[in-house]
């Protein structure tokens, strides 16, 4: 309820007349209350009482309060100054020039006129203002609580409309879309959760946030690795965290858990001990309940969407395997049927031809094979490191090739076209290996900065002429340097007679993705 709406209004004008009934009553025992003064008191306060109940326009409003100001001085006039039982009431009466100005404006105007009384009577009665104060010394009392009592109900309503605020910001938050979480997600909540809680820093580390962001600070990163490593005691605690640079850091910490009670993540907010209240900490559950809700509702949106696209995997691997694969493992039946029914007086001549239609067939088989291999297996969950080592592995597996596989550095997580990009890479130029180099080893390097991915892979085989490289559709080189430069990359090759090859590649990264 405000003191100025109707219903407050109500309240105000009832003990404005207790005080003014209080004060005449008061004022009878020890003066005689004539007439005249009694009809103008009861007179003015129901014209008064009776403006400001109906809606006035603003001016009106103004010059009655004024008027309702000067009255009561007035009235302390009459009754004996700063003696008169009128006091409190006349003081009241400056409640209602509140709400034509504003609480800078309020402060000053409460002491001009706390202050103008005595110097005016002071004035009339002829004495000296000093003197008349310390007469009436009890006057500063009764300004020091009205003063005390409008600060209370400054502050009272400072702090309930910052908390109201802070309600519609949480409740405007539903409007965020029910779809998986995509990146700025977290920040929203973030940005949220540092208004609701006055400014002060937080971090919002979600273990699973690489599903919904593309991009996160290398800050979310250090802090979601430091709480894996170590947990806290409790579900929420204040203690000391070391930042970035090793300093001890204060912190409010709180375990994200999910409706089954399963760890999702961590609140971090920078803070000492004890400087949250109770309504920060309820305010902080109304949020989380809300990022629990999405939590939930987007991991069973992602399964459902993971499980679609692996389920559509499956059916192209399928129908590749049911039609590509086996008119491939047919035509090369038929081949070597052709083979052994050859003629003798053509076979020497024919069966090169033969042989090697034979042997491009197998391998055309094979890359399918691989590629159903990949669909149903490897590309699911796709992980690069332990892709690249299967990769490997598989190219290699009936050959006498050794591969050898080194990474430098982890990413917390990477655009997908980034990742398909240097998979296919690494798997075009380790079968270039296996098919044409004629090499003992395949050495593969992957080393990742916050800067740039830097990919090599070298061979020790027959290498290759360097009107090769980029003669069109020799070795898929062609392919791979269109397919890394599409990513603002740099590709280049290196190749000796009988010294191997190596191909290095550079793809930049965005400096906001995380890098440890």
């Amino acid at each position: 309820m405000s003191l100025y709406d109707r219903a407050g209004l109500y309240f105000f004008f009832g003990c404005r007349w207790a005080l003014l009934l209080s004060g005449l009553i008061l004022y009878s025992k020890d003066s005689v209350v004539t007439p005249g003064l009694l009809l103008a008191a009861v007179l003015f306060q129901t014209i008064y009482s009776l403006l400001q109940l109906n809606k006035m326009r603003r001016k009106v409003a103004i010059m009655a309060a004024i008027a309702d100001v000067c009255f009561g001085i007035y009235l302390l006039g009459l009754t004996g100054g700063l003696s008169s039982p009128f006091l409190i009431y006349s003081f009241t009466g400056l409640l209602m020039v509140k709400p034509f100005v504003s609480w800078r404006q309020y402060y000053p105007i409460i002491l001009f006129y706390a202050a103008g009384i005595p110097i005016l009577f002071a004035m009339t009665s002829g004495a000296l203002i000093y003197k008349y104060v310390l007469v009436h010394f009890d006057y500063g009392f009764i300004v020091f609580a009205f003063f005390c009592l409008v600060s209370l109900i400054h502050y009272i309503l400072q702090n309930v409309r910052k908390q109201f605020r802070k309600l519609v910001m949480i409740y405007s938050s539903r409007h965020m879309n029910l779809q998986p979480m995509k990146q700025g997600t977290i920040s929203y909540v973030e940005e949220l959760l540092q208004h609701i809680l006055d400014g002060r820093e937080v971090i919002l580390c979600v273990e699973s946030a690489s599903r919904y962001e593309k991009v996160q600070s290398w800050k979310h990163t250090y802090f979601k690795n430091y709480m894996k490593q170590n947990s806290p005691l409790s579900q929420k605690m204040y203690t000391q965290l070391p930042s970035p640079t090793g300093e001890a850091v204060p912190y409010y910490v709180q375990v994200l858990l999910d409706r089954s009670g399963k760890k999702y993540g961590w609140l971090l907010v920078k803070t000492g001990r004890d400087e949250l209240s109770i309504l920060h900490k309820i305010y902080i559950q109304f949020i989380l309940m809300k990022l629990e809700a999405f939590h939930f509702v987007n991991e069973k949106l992602l399964d459902a969407q993971e499980t679609a696209v692996a389920l559509e995997r499956d059916a192209i691997a399928q129908n590749i395997h049911d039609g590509i694969a086996q008119e491939l493992f047919f035509i090369s039946i038929q081949l070597f049927q052709l083979k052994n029914a050859l003629p003798p007086d053509v076979r020497e001549e024919t069966l090169p031809y033969v042989t090697e239609i034979e042997k491009k067939v197998k391998e055309s088989h094979r890359d399918i094979r691989q590629f159903i291999i990949e669909l149903k297996e490897e590309k699911r969950k796709f992980n690069l490191h332990s892709a690249i080592e299967k990769l490997l592995h598989r190219v290699t597996e009936h050959t006498e090739v050794v591969p050898i596989f080194e990474n430098i550095g982890w990413a917390a997580h990477e655009r997908l076209d980034i990742e398909e990009a240097i998979y296919h890479l690494v798997e075009e130029a380790a079968n270039n290996v296996i098919k044409h180099a004629k090499a003992k080893h395949i050495h593969v390097k992957i080393e990742v900065t916050s800067v740039q991915w830097s990919i090599t892979i070298k061979d020790d085989g027959i290498g290759m002429q360097t009107s090769e490289v980029y003669e069109q559709g020799r070795f898929g080189l062609r392919g791979m340097e269109n397919r890394i430069k599409a990513l603002n990359g740099a590709i280049s090759f290196q190749s000796e007679a009988f010294m191997g090859t190596t191909v290095t590649a550079y793809i930049p990264r965005e400096r906001s993705i995380a890098f440890v």
